[in-house]
């Protein structure tokens, strides 16, 4: 139950990007409220089981911090320590790859959350904006009560599909020249997981996270999965627990209800021959049994914003230091393919290789990535922050939209304190204000 109908700030969507926003800008005063549809907070995290969170580091030092390192330590101390990534000497064990404890993760979000003076709707839909010279004036959500409108001075729209912009009639891209996106995934966990004889194998022949080793044998004898690479992701979750993010739906479009439906039957249908090559080629993985797969398909790609600043491969390739910047990182450009007959089964991901920086190396991301053109008082974080679409390849990732958020959440504190719109803010003041929150700009 909110306590009132009018906020400083609404956050539309509750993942790591509307999670950094909803609490930085509820820790710095203002009035907050969070609006998640799923029943939980923590978006592909929670809702989409991905099992571990991308690299907070850039293999010399950690350049994610603020409210996502805060989140990821949070978590670790209830968690499991997997053994996993002892030996790759170019990942900071302590920070890069951490696996993700969902429930675990739920919990310690609540907490944060609610800690914050933040107010939170679960199980809630926005449906409607009302827009008037360039200012978003409200929003109509949905939920068993019914349809109500929530008036705010200020909106992020942190719902990963920049619903917000789009509703309000902002512009944005989509996908590729084609007009498709990414492949999704639904992951999943296993349980009856043998950790140990899993780790001895994985020493003695350089097994890596994407069980790259298992999946070259089952090739070669013909019995790899149709369409597949090799397996996106393996994470050491709890003794006995691993979960994946294994297996692709190709050729949908993830704004339809209908492709959504079909991507997640086509989807399930496949976790069983998953779960046969896993007890085949994987040695640990013998008596593995399926424990639950996602919620929710996992989702790489849809709408990008047409921003004050489009973020560029070229940037990614110059490590850009930008004088607006609002966070660095350092993942590299990682696009899964669109249709089946794009992936190649013969090789690596090569633009994700060949983007891999040094040890050290790091982009930053400006302020004016999160401004959409046109609408005043709406600013974006997340993957659909402006850029082209090889670079979303890099920025889409949890850590990332973490600190993007918690800069949309900063930036409307500010504007909040000084009547102000979000073009007109001090960007010195805003980048003081991070660092004093942990953020590393």
């Amino acid at each position: 139950m909110i306590e009132q109908e009018v906020f400083d700030l609404v956050v539309a969507g509750g993942g790591p990007a509307g999670i950094g926003a909803a609490v930085a800008a509820a820790r710095n005063g203002t009035r907050v409220l969070l609006i998640e549809k799923a029943g939980y907070l923590g978006g592909m995290a929670t809702d989409a089981l991905v099992p571990a969170f991308c690299p907070y580091s850039n293999g010399e030092e950690v350049v994610i911090g603020g409210i996502g390192l805060e989140i990821l330590e949070a978590m670790k101390k209830e968690g499991y320590e997997s053994p996993f990534y002892d030996y790759k000497p170019d990942r900071m064990k302590a920070f890069d790859w951490v696996p993700i404890d969902s429930e675990i993760l739920k919990r310690v979000l609540d907490e944060i959350v609610i800690d914050s003076g933040c107010q939170v709707l679960l199980h809630t839909h926005v449906t409607d904006i009302t827009c008037q010279d360039g200012f978003v004036e409200s929003i109509t959500v949905h939920s068993k009560e019914g349809s109500r409108l929530i008036k705010a001075k200020y909106f992020a729209d942190c719902t990963g599909d920049a619903d917000l912009v789009a509703m309000a009639g902002g512009a944005y891209e989509y996908g590729d020249k084609n007009g498709l996106v990414q492949a999704g995934t639904l992951c999943f966990k296993v349980a009856n997981f043998d950790t140990e004889r899993f780790m001895k194998y994985a020493n003695e022949v350089g097994e890596d996270g994407n069980l790259n080793v298992a999946s070259k044998k089952a090739k070669e004898a013909g019995e790899f999965l149709e369409g597949e690479k090799n397996v996106a992701g393996i994470a050491l979750q709890a003794d006995g627990v691993a979960g994946f993010n294994f297996g692709h739906v190709y050729d949908f479009y993830p704004l339809r209800a209908s492709d959504l439906t079909r991507a997640e039957i086509e989807a399930r249908s496949k976790i069983p021959e998953m779960i046969k090559f896993l007890r085949k080629y994987v040695p640990g993985a013998e008596k593995a049994v399926l424990v639950t797969s996602g919620p929710h398909i996992g989702l790489r790609e849809s709408r990008r914003i047409v921003g004050e600043y489009q973020l560029t491969k070229q940037d990614y390739n110059n490590r850009m230091q930008f004088e607006d910047t609002i966070a660095r990182y350092a993942y590299p450009i990682d696009r899964h393919a669109a249709k089946l007959e794009e992936v190649d089964h013969d090789s690596d991901d090569r633009e994700y290789v060949a983007s891999k920086y040094k040890n050290g190396e790091y982009y930053t991301i400006p302020f004016r990535a999160l401004l959409p053109k046109t609408i005043k008082n709406l600013i974006v974080a997340g993957r659909t922050i402006s850029s082209d679409r090889a670079m979303m390849g890099s920025v889409r990732v949890m850590p990332a939209c973490f600190a993007t958020g918690q800069a949309a959440g900063t930036a409307a504190a500010i504007c909040t304190k000084n009547n102000q719109e979000f073009r007109e803010i001090n960007i010195k003041s805003l980048q003081e204000n991070l660092r004093k929150q942990g953020s590393i700009v």
